[in-house]
């Protein structure tokens, strides 16, 4: 009975000095999400025969820049219309944003080269999950239904999805003194194929040249493709924007 109660008191007494080391030495656990510098969360899309409408919503670096590190954090959401007629390029937008619980309204204005216009949301969340966008231009007025392309997988699975399928890169790089890079996370589309579904497009950049990336379905959380910067693993499909 003494060995046990000595047994006892030997782990405790180890764990508790093992637990007063590490809080000495001031080391914590590596966390991937602490290098985010472009964290996309949100995508609604919809459209008509006149136009293609997207609303965003982006946590990121005020100025992204590819430098490993990261900056100062902003988070973004975003409603983008694109003419698809030459004609309308002339016109000026307004919107009027439909969700289970409310609406915003506003007006869009042109990018520096006139071919789409947006406008930056700041009250989204007050409306609830978007339905529909009725956009006003001229004597014309139209509304599409919103679908959301963020269903099975979301931005945070397909965070861990990568980091999985790059865990000897970045034991690797932890162990060899830090991480050192910045983590980029995009849903995408195939512009080529508007029924060939969305992927996350996730980065852990080191500089421009320095790079390791995965393409994974937003449905399955297949990974589609990886590739290191230098040496490719896998082919990423040259039809897929990033």
């Amino acid at each position: 009975m003494k060995r046990k109660v000595l047994l006892i008191l030997l782990v405790l007494t180890l764990s508790a000095s093992a637990v007063i080391a590490a809080a000495c030495t001031g080391e914590e656990e590596f966390d991937i999400t602490k290098t985010l510098s472009y964290d996309q969360y949100m995508y609604y899309y919809g459209g008509t025969q006149d136009f293609e409408v997207s609303v965003t919503g982006v946590n990121k670096e005020e100025l992204f820049i590819s430098d490993g590190k990261v900056g100062e954090m902003k988070d973004s959401v975003k409603l983008t219309l694109r003419p698809l007629k030459p004609a309308l390029l002339n016109y000026e937008f307004s919107y009027t944003l439909t969700g289970e619980a409310g609406t915003l309204q506003g007006s869009l204005e042109k990018d520096s080269f006139g071919v789409s216009s947006s406008a930056e949301l700041t009250d989204i969340a007050s409306i609830g999950a978007l339905q529909s966008v009725t956009i006003t231009y001229g004597e014309e007025v139209t509304e599409a239904a919103l679908e959301n392309a963020v269903t099975e997988i979301d931005n945070k699975r397909a965070l861990e999805i990568a980091a999985s399928a790059f865990k000897a890169e970045i034991d690797a790089a932890v162990a060899a003194g830090g991480f050192g890079r910045e983590t980029y996370v995009k849903l995408v589309r195939n512009d080529h194929d508007p029924e060939g579904g969305f992927y996350w497009f996730v980065s852990f950049i080191k500089d421009r040249d320095d790079y390791w990336a995965a393409l994974i379905d937003s449905v399955t959380g297949e990974v589609v493709s990886t590739r290191i910067s230098g040496a490719q693993e896998g082919k990423t499909s040259d039809t897929i924007a990033v």
